[in-house]
């Protein structure tokens, strides 16, 4: 399936009757001996000598459009050769023959095979440049560097790349595999060299598009003409559909690749599995964190990356505003000659950043004389002088007891820590526990999924706790958000609309005094979307005498908002308009907007 809107690529008998190079009696004698021989219609003229090699390279590289290469006019250097994998360089019928600074140069058979390319490219993380060559001369320098190998394999190879030529778009455009076996799907092989070059292709669209998370999702049309694999990508929080759908007959081929590589059971497709894949991208490590679940139609999969510089960030420039860092950081203070302790949460969905800020917020206080205990389920990143516990909640301790967060907190209370982070608040146990260690001296950080730091407390109440343990033990709450950033390229002023002023006048948050916002017009570099990465909003509720006072009454969500806002709180929603004032972002993204349809 070539990319919409591109052209065919015409094959080698099409070439070579539209510039008259060969009569119709020649062309014919040359495809019965590719035939008989089992070899390329390339080899054969060449053997036939109906056509000089010189001049079919020529021919083939202007109409393909691509730069053409001699193997047998010369030598190539071993080193050179073996940036890439014997086994991978015979597979995809390709050579290096030549490196400058950070470009690869390499010989192919296809040089428009996008998958090929983009194979290499993961591989050896230099920028490739593709050359076309015939294929015998790169299997024959193949030889000349490794040895002779399999030649009935290598023919195999060589006859399939060939029968892809038609269909390949021109220059600058994609290569999409183009036709789904003819064979029954249980006959695909995970193993099998196209299901390598699908996968290579997900992982490489995810880093060069810098997405947060890949979305395999497989949907079966009753007629059999529309049933595909969808491949979405999430870039800024948003989904976006990928640059090719996965054909349909290789659904179960890709599900069992990713279980492979995410050491997962390739035989249950029952019950949803968790892995992790880690990869090299331009010599340096990516990891991936795999959810495989079982659909309707078979095995959909999300795949999301783990960024290992979120663990390195600096809290003081995660995008808080500077009274809200100053207050968060103070909470944070009074470590070793002052004990500090107390119950800190950070609330807010899935993918809102709620462990990337307490990531910032254990950097902050990490010391040589500060014991800190983490609880995390999974594990996604090491923390340097930070004692880190995988909890397995699958793993039976006895008397139908499991290794959860409950269970690690208690063993933590033995471990004479100073700080504890738990990943998250999930039930009547955790929290009670989490709370007894806040009350006995230890600072303790967690999450929980709420929509709004007062919705934290009543959260926590409906669990079970009684309001004294809350008023008494937690320090504050950090509710977050992110929304798309202005891109930087494009922003201009503006100014404001009727509806974006009535909006500030309804947060009460004073509208910029000039009257005039950012937006994005669009360009290149965000896509024509306007935006181009993510900023944070913010809403820190620090729990005051009077709020405290409140808690052992009522913790009704729109009793502690209220008084919240009364004490001094900025919503999420404030916090977001102030950056707008800022140019940071829009009104539509701080209110949760639908997203605008990209700009032509």
């Amino acid at each position: 399936m070539a990319v919409k809107g591109l052209a065919r690529r015409k094959n080698v008998q099409e070439i070579l009757r539209e510039r008259k190079l060969l009569g119709e009696e020649q062309l014919k004698q040359a495809e019965a001996q590719a035939q008989k021989a089992n070899i390329t219609l390339q080899q054969a003229l060449i053997e036939l000598k109906l056509m000089e090699k010189p001049r079919l390279l020529k021919a083939l590289s202007e109409d393909w459009q691509v730069k053409a290469v001699d193997l047998t006019q010369m030598d190539i250097d071993k080193e050179i050769a073996s940036i890439i994998p014997e086994t991978v360089a015979r597979r995809h019928i390709a050579i290096p023959f030549a490196k400058e600074e950070s470009v690869l140069f390499i010989a192919m058979a296809d040089p428009k095979d996008f998958f090929v390319v983009e194979d290499i490219q993961l591989r050896t993380g230099l920028e490739i440049q593709a050359y076309l060559a015939m294929p015998w001369d790169i299997l024959a320098a193949l030889d000349t560097v490794y040895g002779r190998g399999d030649s009935q394999v290598l023919g195999k190879l060589i006859d399939q790349v060939q029968k892809k030529q038609d269909g390949l778009p021109p220059e600058g455009g994609m290569q999409i595999v183009k036709d789904a076996p003819k064979t029954d799907i249980s006959e695909m092989d995970a193993s099998a060299p196209e299901v390598e070059k699908w996968m290579n292709a997900i992982l490489l669209g995810c880093i060069t598009t810098k997405a947060s998370d890949i979305h395999i999702e497989p949907f079966e049309d009753p007629t059999g003409k529309n049933s595909r694999v969808l491949l979405r990508y999430r870039v800024d929080g948003m989904l976006r559909k990928g640059p090719f759908d996965i054909p349909w007959a290789y659904r179960n081929a890709i599900a069992a690749k990713l279980k492979i590589m995410a050491s997962l059971n390739i035989t249950e497709r029952r019950i949803p599995q968790s892995g992790r894949i880690q990869i090299l991208a331009g010599g340096s490590p990516v990891e991936f964190r795999v959810e495989v679940v079982p659909t309707c139609y078979g095995e959909s999969a999300v795949m999301r990356l783990l960024d290992r510089r979120s663990i390195q960030v600096d809290i003081n420039t995660m995008g808080f505003l500077p009274d809200t860092l100053k207050t968060f950081l103070g909470l944070l203070h009074g470590i070793g000659g002052k004990k500090n302790f107390g119950l800190v949460l950070v609330c807010g969905p899935t993918g809102s950043g709620k462990s990337t800020t307490l990531y910032g917020a254990l950097n902050y206080i990490n010391r040589p004389d500060i014991k800190i205990l983490t609880a995390e389920n999974p594990v996604e990143y090491n923390l340097d002088g930070i004692v880190q516990v995988p909890v397995n909640p699958d793993l039976k301790l006895g008397e139908n007891k499991c290794f959860n967060f409950a269970a690690a907190l208690r063993s933590f209370l033995r471990l004479d820590p100073d700080v504890i982070m738990v990943g998250e608040i999930r039930d009547e146990e955790t929290a009670h526990i989490a709370m007894e260690a806040a009350m006995t001296g230890h600072l303790v950080f967690s999450t929980i999924h709420t929509n709004n730091a007062p919705a934290s407390i009543s959260r926590i109440v409906d669990m079970g706790l009684p309001g004294y343990m809350v008023a008494a033990t937690m320090k504050a709450i950090l509710a977050q958000r992110l929304g798309r950033r202005i891109c930087g390229d494009c922003k201009q002023d503006v100014d404001i609309t009727p509806e974006e002023l009535k909006v500030f006048q309804e947060y009460k948050v004073e509208p910029p005094a000039n009257g005039k916002i950012k937006k994005g017009p669009g360009c290149d570099t965000c896509k024509g979307t306007g935006y181009k990465g993510r900023c944070g909003f913010h809403e820190l509720l620090v729990l005051t005498e009077p709020i405290r006072k409140q808690c052992l009454s009522d913790v009704s969500e729109t009793t502690l908002m209220a008084l919240a806002v009364k004490e001094g709180m900025r919503t999420i929603i404030m916090d977001g308009l102030e950056k707008v004032k800022m140019g940071m972002t829009s009104v539509r993204e701080v209110l949760g907007g639908a997203e605008e349809e990209p700009k032509k």
